[in-house]
């Protein structure tokens, strides 16, 4: 299989491939999407854009966001993992996370970022992960303190509606 980076008992998280266009956009039908950046309806820019993410963002940092796979069958079922942001001038592993809505409530989200945390204290010796969340995206921040973020006092002062909740490795 295709460039994997982390195996869980149900799950496997790989890099993303030009043929997964058809499945993110499979993804990005069956869930809700209002708090994420929506896809191109454009397929052939997408298709751009997704062949750049993979040459320069897995190419630079040697991570980013994967595609999370059933084991048992190969079937994307959403996208998890690290990207490098910024808040104010201080570098940050931030978390991203999304599971088709047909496959939410089965624990795979959680599965997928306890081992994404895992990564990130082993691998990148990171000593914390962020996650930036919509103030009004109630079931990610509920997730979120599920997972052992907690809410941070810093403010975001150019995401005025954005809260951010980090994780201490």
């Amino acid at each position: 299989m295709k460039n994997i980076m982390i195996e869980t008992s149900r799950l496997i998280l790989r890099e993303f491939v030009p043929e997964d266009l058809a499945g993110l956009y499979c993804l990005y039908e069956e869930s809700d999407t209002q708090f994420l950046e929506p896809l191109s309806e454009n397929r052939e820019e997408e298709l751009e854009k997704l062949k750049s993410y993979i040459h320069y963002i897995y190419g630079f940092y040697g991570f980013g966001l994967w595609a999370v796979c059933l084991k048992e069958n190969g079937r994307l079922i959403g996208r998890c993992g690290l990207q490098v942001e910024f808040i104010g001038n201080q570098g940050e592993y931030e978390l991203g996370y999304m599971i088709s809505g047909r496959y939410q409530r089965m624990g795979y989200a959680k599965e997928a970022v306890k081992a994404i945390l895992g990564y990130a204290s082993e691998e990148l010796e990171a000593p914390r992960v962020i996650l930036r969340i919509h103030t009004e995206n109630r079931p990610s921040r509920h997730f979120a303190e599920q997972m052992g973020f907690h809410l941070s006092t810093q403010r975001l002062d150019k995401e005025p509606d954005i809260r951010l909740y980090v994780y201490d490795l």
